[in-house]
């Protein structure tokens, strides 16, 4: 097994000069969603303690290549692979993924148009680089996107920012 994951990229902004592709969902959004997850779809390897996932995938599986199952928990590698990734969440119809507010992308107006629930983050997310705080947030404002009542619900109560029932 390969010890390093390093997903194919975290934004897609012109110019932006990033050092580290290996970015984490803080602890706080998922205490904040109160939902336990079936399985992570895009974990780095060996997992993240406070992802309330009981499997995952990693790099290493490829998780566009392999069935999902349950309520699935979805921050893909943000990047040029985001449609793909969506269109399989999207497919999927149960869970939560975390990607970039990117309300002028084809990827928004195709597929998260057909998601059940949005909710737009107040504020930008201070992601973690490989499990330890940057200091700094991202360089865009995030939305989730919810498939199946239990992942709505969880948008919905979790006071995380403008939520938008799509359903």
């Amino acid at each position: 097994m390969n010890s390093k994951y390093v997903p194919k990229a975290f934004a897609d902004v012109r110019g932006a000069k990033i050092e580290s592709n290996d970015w984490w969902t803080p602890p706080e959004i998922f205490t904040a969603l109160d939902i336990e997850f079936d399985l992570d779809v895009a974990s780095p390897i060996g997992g993240v303690d406070w992802i309330p996932a009981r499997y995952y995938y990693t790099e290493i599986d490829d998780g566009l290549k392999q069935d999902w199952y349950g309520t699935v928990w979805c921050n893909p590698p943000y990047g040029r692979d985001t449609y793909r990734w969506l269109d399989k969440f999207i497919d999927h119809k149960e869970g939560i993924a975390l990607v970039f507010a990117r309300t002028d992308t084809a990827w928004f107006h195709e597929l998260v148009i057909k998601a059940d629930a949005l909710l737009f983050t107040r504020g930008r997310i201070a992601f973690l680089k490989s499990g330890i705080s940057s200091g700094n947030s991202s360089a865009s404002g995030s939305m989730l996107v919810a498939c199946g009542d239990k992942s709505v619900k969880a948008l919905k109560q979790s006071g995380l920012g403008w939520f938008v029932n799509n359903g």
